[in-house]
């Protein structure tokens, strides 16, 4: 019996439902490597299949593996909603306390939750989320050029060409 010193890596996954009406279908497995090629959608017959090609042999992303596409962005796994409540709490204390002191807790509040969130990687094209893959390729934050060229085509007035190769180890936006 050996023992791998390394813990076991859980990757999820959250695919739109083939039905649509914004419902997601979510795929747990313990690790990029142990995803099959496809899976049926809850309460559908409808059967999804995985673009596994889109994995680097690190375990890293080289595009969605819902629907394949090479564009996608990292950004952070953070609850908004607890957010604006903090800062929404905060706001209510300065009128009662009349000083600021809450307002300033309540960023670095907000800093500590938001730098311990964990990465997430999501398709610009179908919405897919992909957390827990590894950090190799990087891809960049969101970029509103890709979102316009994608969703306006020809019409996109900031819309960029698609990268050769996708959006893997790209920089961050400049805006």
């Amino acid at each position: 019996m050996s023992f791998d010193p390394k813990p076991l890596r859980w990757i999820e996954l959250d695919l739109p439902h083939p039905d649509g009406g914004g419902r997601l279908v979510t795929l747990r497995t313990d690790g990029p490597f142990a995803l099959r090629s496809w899976y049926f959608a809850p309460e559908s017959d409808v059967k999804m299949e995985l673009h596994l090609d889109r994995r680097t042999p690190e375990g890293g992303l080289t595009g969605c593996l819902h629907c394949g596409h090479a564009e996608l962005y990292t950004r952070k796994k953070f609850n908004k909603t607890l957010g604006f409540a903090i800062v929404g709490v905060a706001a209510l204390l300065v009128l009662v306390f009349e000083n600021y002191w809450s307002l300033v807790a309540a960023a670095v509040i907000d800093l500590v939750l938001f730098s311990i969130a964990r990465d997430e990687v999501v398709c610009y094209s179908c919405s897919a989320v992909h957390r827990g893959f590894g950090v190799s390729p990087r891809h960049p934050s969101f970029d509103r050029t890709i979102e316009e060229r994608l969703k306006f085509g020809e019409r996109a007035v900031m819309g960029e060409p698609m990268r050769e190769g996708g959006t893997a180890n790209a920089p961050d936006p400049e805006h």
